[in-house]
């Protein structure tokens, strides 16, 4: 099966179109690992999509405050204020459907969560958070899959650990193709469609073949100005535009 893996879109319409449309007929399911909405500026065109196209999706911390606000308090302030937006211009049809999802999910070749698999809100982001997530996963604390799929930190990314228990991350090659040992231990992070932070303003994802265990990896070009106008427009932090530019 191949499985195209997406998150953190972020009411970027014009990035998840842009990523559908790449998508073609290269896929037999699409598997977004949450964030839907937060930060920019069509929330209910990115929901709509997503369920128009049959998308499978996990909840990720900026769905989840939308459905309950109190929650955004713990958020940075311009977060914050992007979720009282997004919550004021949103349908309650697809506040019900984000409300909907399920914070984690398990298949036959991967288990799946936004930030980790103990929390939408926890990062793995540094070696030693890989580390504990990693000696986790062998030690079977959420079932038997030896791969995890996971987003949040915006940042596409490979954690390794290998038979002996050495945890190290795996360099994306030019052609963004990696194939993954049957012995080991991964943790998978697409990066992000709607506001990615590995400094390449193009929308990223990778495309999962569980047959013969490769990651590819691609980056894609979307129309950004029209997202800055949007954002502008909606009177959100200018602050968000700004790092669209630059992918940060």
């Amino acid at each position: 099966m191949r499985i195209a893996v997406l998150s953190d879109i972020h009411s970027n319409i014009e990035a998840f179109q842009a990523v559908v449309s790449d998508l073609e007929h290269r896929t037999d399911r699409i598997l977004n690992l949450g964030d839907l909405v937060g930060y920019n500026a069509s929330p209910n065109e990115c929901v709509e999509l997503a369920r128009d196209i049959g998308m499978h999706s996990i909840q990720g911390n900026h769905d989840q405050a939308t459905c309950n606000l109190s929650l955004a308090e713990s958020f940075n302030i311009f977060a914050q204020q992007a979720i009282v937006w997004t919550r004021s211009v949103i349908s309650k049809n697809n506040v019900l459907f984000l409300h909907s999802l399920p914070l984690t999910c398990r298949f036959t070749y991967a288990l799946v969560c936004h930030g980790s698999p103990e929390s939408t809100i926890s990062y793995i982001d540094l070696p030693f958070q890989a580390r504990a997530t990693l000696k986790k996963m062998k030690k079977g604390f959420w079932g038997k899959a030896k791969i995890c799929l996971f987003g949040h930190t915006h940042k596409r990314k490979i954690w390794h650990m290998d038979v002996r228990g050495k945890v190290a991350p795996v360099e994306i090659p030019v052609d963004g193709t990696v194939r993954l040992n049957e012995d080991d231990f991964y943790l998978l992070n697409p990066g992000s469609v709607g506001q990615p932070r590995n400094g390449d303003p193009r929308s990223s994802y990778f495309i999962f073949d569980t047959e013969d265990r490769t990651v590819k990896f691609r980056l894609v070009e979307y129309d950004v100005s029209s997202t800055i106008k949007k954002i502008v427009d909606a009177g959100l932090p200018e602050f968000f535009a700004e790092r669209l530019l630059n992918g940060t």
